[in-house]
């Protein structure tokens, strides 16, 4: 998630700019985890990469702007954890439907943990509603919606429910092992084995009954 290669505060000749937006996330990520998310300061992140707080404001608008691109991209990471699991729905959805609940669960896990003081930032943004978490919230919603199809086109799950609606109940119960605050105060040794648990509660309630 992190680079932790030196930065040098010169461009090389033609590099494209989002190149040095990328630099300055990466700049950003490793102050949040060493010197805390709440201290890092504009001037920190520029001194970081050897450049003038006014030639930052060049690639975003102020430090919100960065907060809100490093939460997007960390989110991103769940996010292609959810969809590798979707997309094997046409596969066994019902196998698809559990392995995604649990990959978000450990996906967001690892954010928190493995991020050190960064994960503060991923706090932030939940509790703030920032636009990336929405975002985010809606891909989570079409992987399982996505899922949810191909059960009801296979015969596995039932049908005469509005695929949205129902994605949106899954989510919102999700949320007892996806929400990184709730995650953060409970801890997370038993996440893996809560989060089969609830996918497969609600699974009981999406397959068809055999006879």
């Amino acid at each position: 998630m992190k680079s932790n290669d030196p930065i040098s505060g010169k461009r090389r000749a033609g590099r494209p700019s989002v190149d040095r937006r990328d630099e300055i996330l990466d700049a950003a990520e490793r102050l949040y985890d060493a010197i805390g998310f709440d201290k890092t300061t504009i001037g920190d992140v520029a001194r970081e990469l050897g450049m003038s707080p006014a030639n930052l404001y060049r690639f975003f608008a102020n430090r919100q702007a960065i907060d809100e691109a490093v939460a997007a991209r960390q989110l991103r990471l769940i996010e292609d954890a959810a969809w590798a699991e979707a997309r094997r729905a046409h596969l066994d959805p019902e196998a698809a439907f559990r392995q995604l609940c649990v990959a978000v669960s450990l996906k967001t896990r690892d954010l928190l943990l493995e991020s050190g003081r960064a994960s503060e930032l991923c706090l932030a943004a939940t509790r703030g509603k920032w636009q990336p978490v929405r975002a985010y919230m809606g891909t989570l919603h079409g992987a399982v919606r996505h899922v949810l199809s191909e059960g009801v086109a296979q015969g596995v799950f039932r049908s005469g429910r509005n695929s949205d609606e129902t994605a949106a109940t899954v989510v919102n119960a999700m949320v007892a092992v996806w929400h990184p605050i709730i995650i953060d105060a409970n801890g997370a040794e038993a996440l893996e084995a809560n989060a089969v648990a609830l996918a497969d509660l609600l699974l009981s309630g999406l397959k068809i009954k055999s006879d």
